[in-house]
């Protein structure tokens, strides 16, 4: 279980979504033979019924060491897992209709108001902190469900380092420049059931997501700009040598299969090694609150880590 680690919240800004939570199985090995496995969480960039301790269900599968029997998945505490330790990242949200917040009397260190890029230099500087802090490096895999995978995915593609609205006073913010950019990217990104085209996936739904997709980005114009899917640039020069990994349920039915296939193509198209997994189960938030998928590919996506590395 989850619970069995031991857990530490850290703050890395004023605001109170700017924290992290982390679950230390091993973190002080330091013979550089496992990884950490850090999850940014969905919930259409406003839910705050969603946060960062909605990874621990997929934390326990692991521990359990049964999700499929994988034949590296452990057992027990995890001990037999290249895993030194978990970490979940809140980040600032944007406003939501159902969780209405007043401006003029919500202290601004509880506001959610939140707008692209923002959402994105919170995760920079999430995990600037831990790698400050922890000295990982790029031993990491980064996960991502549904909103979080295309953080995840943009982070990739560097769509906060040189276009941002962020303050440097971190009296305002608690986020300050030098996280934005002090981030060494991971060895595997593994987004599930993620959002890359925010015009093509509003299409396909008649047009039902509009008002989530705008409180996040702004007008339907600003969209393409921050789509992972549509990034200008070549992920292969961003991203040399990673492993990106594409996982969706076909039973899914918040996000689509075109989503994940999509992202897969225009990746491999600029010649970046992906892993496409199109059999996970269950309905879009039993990703994390069943967490059997999840887990799966990630000791999936470890074993190909350590293979390259010669363990």
């Amino acid at each position: 279980m989850a619970s069995s680690l031991d857990y530490t919240v850290h703050r890395y800004g004023a605001h109170e979504l700017q924290r992290v939570g982390v679950w230390d199985l091993d973190i002080a090995d330091k013979t550089e033979t496992k990884y950490w496995i850090i999850y940014i969480h969905g919930g259409a960039w406003r839910d705050p019924r969603i946060a960062h301790e909605t990874f621990a269900p997929v934390i326990t599968r692991f521990l359990e060491g049964n999700s499929d029997e994988s034949p590296r998945s452990g057992s027990g505490r995890g001990s037999n897992l290249p895993v030194a330790a978990f970490a979940s990242l809140d980040y600032r949200l944007s406003p939501h209709p159902e969780f209405p917040q007043d401006p003029a009397t919500t202290p601004p260190e509880r506001f959610r108001g939140a707008r692209h890029p923002e959402h994105l230099a919170d995760v920079r500087a999430a995990l600037a902190f831990l790698q400050r802090r922890y000295a990982f490096g790029r031993r990491y895999v980064l996960v991502g469900h549904s909103a979080g995978a295309c953080l995840a995915y943009q982070l990739v593609a560097g769509m906060s380092s040189s276009t941002t609205t962020i303050t440097t006073s971190t009296s305002t913010t608690g986020v300050k420049e030098d996280d934005l950019v002090a981030v060494e990217l991971p060895a595997a990104v593994f987004g599930v059931e993620g959002i890359y085209d925010m015009q093509g996936l509003d299409a396909r739904f008649g047009g039902g997501y509009a008002g989530f997709l705008e409180g996040a980005f702004g007008p339907r114009g600003a969209w393409d700009g921050a789509a992972p899917m549509r990034y200008a640039g070549s992920y292969k020069e961003r991203f040399a040598g990673g492993l990106a990994v594409l996982g969706h349920s076909v039973d899914d039915e918040l996000v689509d299969m075109p989503e994940t296939v999509g992202m897969a193509e225009r990746l491999e198209k600029d010649g970046v090694e992906v892993l496409l997994v199109k059999d996970l189960r269950g309905l879009h938030d039993d990703a994390w609150r069943d967490g059997r998928g999840v887990a799966r590919t990630v000791l999936r996506t470890l074993e190909i880590l350590r293979e390259r590395d010669g363990a």
